[in-house]
């Protein structure tokens, strides 16, 4: 299944055939002409690969091409860019996000042309007050193909419309509530989880409090800011707001020692079916909590997981742990084959193979005669020492899927899953339960449930806002990643080979700030794909420079937050030494205050026209050294008038390996006098406000001589940057052109005495990527 997921390109129906001969050969070669002549008949040759490996890799990279092009064929065709088209359905998820632009997902029930997708990903900007999970819309959309921008370190925004199952994204033009006909099951469900949430909201003492008991209900963490969201990744306790195996287990398992407990009291023979009758109960409330969970995908995984562990008791057979894993995990991935693309699948089977290998042996060793103190103080210290393991254990996990480290994370679950386990989410089901069966006093459980989220989130706070708490790395290389699983795996208390004491040392490559050191006098400069809008990243071997970051909205949209602190945190060992704003736009300036919190102490330096930020003022002339490379402000002069745009600060940079030249939203008038600057040649040119007609006049072209030209544009934008007419006089005058809308973020070394470009699109190129 990962394999397949790696592919550029979905093979066709045609592949099937060969590799099914492919297959019957490799299982067909079980004798050889020599065993037929000898004199006595010989044992079959047994296959290098056993036969059901064999099958079941045909069978799972069959059943994984066939459900990703089934989603592929439920796209928007991108011939239908930007068309408008009328819709009726239903709100099939919990909108999130202010009045003034709220996002949500919708599910088309009817539509007037046949190519609009089954489900949507929407805006609507200035939002209807009856705008609810479960409400029922005549919508007229406009419509795009699945796309995002695509960053180091950031968040494949592609991939994940992609497994939610979405077939296009865009907003709503206009619309109405539709008649509200008799609805669907899965309609009315959403409608009752709705009114769960209302009734939370309604009781808890406030909107956080409201929102982690929300979550741990139902499932839906719609009301989480974007200061708990970090919290609660800092402190490594994500997976606690996530209904997934550890609340389900605890459901199942609670009311399956009940059940079972009271069946043990009734006569012969029924006394003998009891844990038969204890799993079917025990699974008909694992379903009926992920049913109120909304069978998220980690919800479905868990039900599934239970479903298999319940088989197994309820069949009275010794099954060994890794089967009951393995069976599991081909249950999950045959009901699901993008799951393996979710850490959530890594992170929980990871878990449970630790926590039942590390269980197994700590309890061959309990078995052996204590005393009750000594026996107490084991059992603390095996506690201790199992969840100390999971997070070493997770460690490469956690890097490649997170690009970050919780220093935290195995203290604070010490505590923390307990108190969610034995306290929290008890209460919390409880007190829902109790208001959907209109039970009095539910308002006063669902209260404290919600007093002591609010101690939870105290902690989750706390321990995430230290400054040590985590670190950003960078993405490791495969053998480097490949020798920490090792190391992780050496690691643990749960073999006699010797050297544990020292295995975990495998893990510090990955959190190495050597591991992606630039040499001394090179450069790396990349441009971040930020839609429309700029921010470039350079880095030398210690220092590193942000020019430009991105734009910012009311909606809530933030490059800087969003795009450029996931790409700086990959190497937060770095720092961040200078912050260049080159003029006071929006789409250049929008995300600097973003940057500028998480990294108050960069020195700023700015265009004439920038009022905000502090910092020194640019102006021709100013130069620094780092590493042997050298930064120059080649424009504006201190007697230059004009502001806004022409008054862009203008940096190249130079090193004996190459030069780029970034000169902002510079237009003719600036650029005149650019040309006029011999020093403005350069080998790599970002190109003047993102491609328009009013900048890369003939002259500055002719005069850059430039090799490469890079251009920062969105994807279909409405202004058509970059215009033909310069793309063509770049080409014209020698240049190749990268555009992020097609490369993404474009990344340019200068190093080893030679300039290398690259896309991150050519470097992650994979088959759910629009062209």
């Amino acid at each position: 299944m990962l394999a397949v997921h790696q592919l550029p390109r979905l093979p066709g129906a045609a592949w099937l055939v060969p590799a099914a001969i492919l297959t019957l050969l490799a299982l067909g070669g079980q004798s050889s002409p020599e065993d037929c002549r000898a004199p006595w008949p010989r044992a079959p040759r047994a296959p290098l690969v056993p036969r059901t490996w064999l099958l079941a890799a045909l069978a799972a990279a069959t059943l994984t091409a066939a459900s990703a092009a089934a989603r592929l064929d439920d796209r928007l065709p991108p011939e239908l860019l930007g068309g408008d088209f009328a819709v009726t359905g239903w709100v099939d998820g919990f909108p999130s996000g202010p009045a003034e632009r709220t996002t949500f997902s919708f599910r088309v029930e009817r539509a007037e042309d046949p190519a609009v997708p089954r489900r949507l990903r929407l805006a609507w900007y200035g939002a209807p007050s009856t705008l609810a999970a479960g409400a029922a819309f005549d919508l007229t959309v406009r419509l795009r193909p699945p796309r995002g921008t695509l960053n180091p370190g950031g968040f494949d925004y592609e991939r994940w419309l992609l497994v939610e199952g979405y077939g296009a994204t865009g907003y709503v033009r206009s619309g109405a509530a539709a008649p509200d006909r008799s609805p669907s099951l899965a309609r009315a469900w959403m409608r009752a989880r709705r009114a769960v949430a209302d009734d939370i909201a309604a009781a808890a003492p406030g909107e956080s409090a409201a929102a982690l008991v929300t979550a741990l209900a139902i499932g839906e963490r719609f009301g989480f800011t974007e200061q708990q969201w970090e919290a609660l990744r800092r402190s490594g306790t994500s997976h606690l707001v996530a209904i997934s195996g550890m609340h389900v287990g605890l459901v199942a398992g609670f009311v399956f020692f009940a059940a079972r407990r009271l069946w043990l009291r009734l006569p012969a023979p029924a006394v003998h079916y009891d844990l038969e009758a204890a799993a079917a109960l025990s699974l008909a409330a694992a379903i009926g909590y992920a049913a109120l969970a909304g069978f998220a995908v980690p919800t479905q995984r868990a039900v599934v997981m239970t479903a298999v562990a319940l088989g197994i008791v309820a069949a009275r057979r010794r099954v060994g742990a890794a089967n009951g894993i393995a069976a599991a995990a081909v249950a999950v991935t045959a009901l699901d084959p993008f799951a393996v693309l979710g850490a959530s699948f890594w992170m929980s089977f990871g878990a449970v193979a630790l926590l039942v290998w590390l269980a197994l042996r700590y309890a061959r060793r309990a078995a052996k005669p204590a005393p009750p103190l000594a026996r107490l103080r084991s059992h603390v210290r095996a506690l201790v020492l199992l969840q100390l393991a999971v997070g070493v254990g997770l460690v490469p996990i956690t890097v490649l899927f997170f690009g970050e480290v919780s220093f935290v994370a195995p203290f604070v679950n010490l505590l923390a899953i307990p108190y969610f386990t034995l306290v929290l989410v008890p209460l919390t089901l409880t007190a829902v339960l109790a208001a959907c069966v209109g039970v009095p006093g539910a308002d006063a459980l669902i209260h404290a449930a919600g007093v002591l989220a609010d101690v939870a989130w105290t902690w989750i706070h706390a321990a995430g806002g230290a400054p040590f708490a985590a670190a950003g790395v960078s993405q490791p290389q495969p053998v480097i990643a490949a020798l920490a699983l090792l190391g992780a795996a050496a690691a643990l208390p749960a073999h006699p080979l010797p050297g544990r004491s020292v295995a975990w040392l495998a893990l510090l490559p990955l959190v190495s700030p050597f591991q992606h050191r630039v040499p001394e006098g090179a450069a790396d400069v990349t441009m971040l794909d930020v839609g429309h809008g700029l921010a470039v990243v350079v880095e030398t071997r210690r220092h590193r420079l942000l020019y430009d970051a991105g734009p910012s909205f009311p909606s809530g949209y933030d490059s800087g937050a969003d795009v450029v602190l996931p790409a700086l945190a990959r190497r937060r060992w770095a720092g961040l030494d200078r912050v260049v704003v080159s003029h006071s736009d929006n789409d250049h300036a929008g995300g600097i205050a973003a940057v500028l919190r998480a990294w108050p102490d960069a020195d700023v330096l700015k265009g004439p026209d920038v009022e905000a930020f502090g910092g020194r003022v640019c102006a021709a002339g100013q130069r620094w050294t780092w590493d042997g490379v050298v930064f120059d402000v080649l424009h504006p002069a201190p007697d230059f008038s004009w502001r806004g745009n022409e008054s862009s600060c203008v940096l190249k940079i130079t090193t004996r390996h190459g030069s780029v030249l970034i000169p902002g939203d510079a237009e003719s008038r600036a650029e005149r006098e650019l040309a006029l600057r011999p020093d403005v040649a350069a080998d790599v040119v970002v190109i003047g406000h993102h491609g328009s007609r009013t900048s890369s006049t003939p002259a500055f072209v002719a005069a850059t001589g430039a090799r490469h030209a890079l251009a920062s544009a969105g994807h279909a934008n409405r202004w058509g940057f970059p215009a033909a007419e310069v793309v063509r006089r770049w080409r014209d005058a020698g240049a190749r052109l990268w555009v992020t809308a097609d490369e993404g973020a474009v990344e340019v070394r200068l190093r080893d005495g030679r300039i290398e470009l690259g896309g991150q699109r050519r470097a992650r190129l994979r088959y759910w990527r629009s062209e």
